[in-house]
């Protein structure tokens, strides 16, 4: 189209169309910006290990570390989402379930949050009592228990009840989860790296040979 003899820019945009187009984009979400984060620290650690060689606390390393950022996004959606969440934990798998107000399950549109197996050679044991804790409890543990049905389907569903939960609110179930090797890997020394979780987010990790903290290990590389 030509105005007053002289062609229009085709490289101009009019302010309407301009604000109707930032209006149709959106922002990354929280729980998104997050998810890029912890990818990115577990890629990072991968890359660490490699360079590191076959140092067998690295893999420890590595593994608790993948733990612990995936439990925090996993904090910080329960309470962008207000719903509750629980962590199922076996001798080589752990899973986030949400709770509907009547069961527990998967949830479906957080692939982050499905079991996860860790490798073959390691191991994982999780501790619930023996813990630093001197406050009362945060939750009623009967509130998230369910219950009886007084029919029966032909295929009952297996009952999910979580180790730990994580509250909408911000509170969790207190917790250490300790990676290991299994006990068919001899090894000059004892190694292991801890998770543990009181009350809230962040979670903190320890190294340990032998069963003894050992300080100052994060630093050496």
């Amino acid at each position: 189209m030509v105005f007053g003899g002289r062609p229009a820019l085709s490289g101009v945009v009019s302010p309407g169309k301009a604000l109707r187009t930032g209006q149709a984009s959106r922002g990354f979400t929280l729980i998104e910006v997050m998810v890029v984060i912890v990818v990115i620290g577990i890629m990072v650690s991968l890359v660490q290990f490699s360079v590191s060689g076959s140092r067998p606390e690295e893999k420890l390393k590595q593994a608790s570390a993948r733990f612990a950022g995936v439990f925090e996004i996993a904090a910080e959606y329960s309470m962008l989402n207000n719903v509750e969440l629980g962590l199922l934990v076996d001798e080589n798998t752990y899973q986030f379930v949400g709770y509907d107000g009547v069961r527990w399950s998967p949830l479906a549109d957080a692939d982050l949050f499905t079991a996860y197996s860790i490798s073959e050679d390691l191991k994982m044991e999780l501790q619930l009592d023996d813990l630093p804790i001197e406050e009362p409890a945060l939750y009623d543990r009967s509130v998230f228990e369910v219950e009886e049905e007084d029919s029966f389907s032909e295929q009952e569903e297996e009952k999910v009840i979580p180790q730990v939960y994580i509250l909408s609110g911000g509170d969790i179930t207190p917790f250490s989860l300790t990676f290991s090797f299994i006990e068919d890997l001899v090894l000059d020394e004892e190694y292991a790296y801890r998770v543990t979780g009181l009350f809230t987010t962040p979670l903190t990790s320890e190294f340990l040979i032998d069963g003894k903290v050992v300080t100052g290990a994060e630093d050496d590389e």
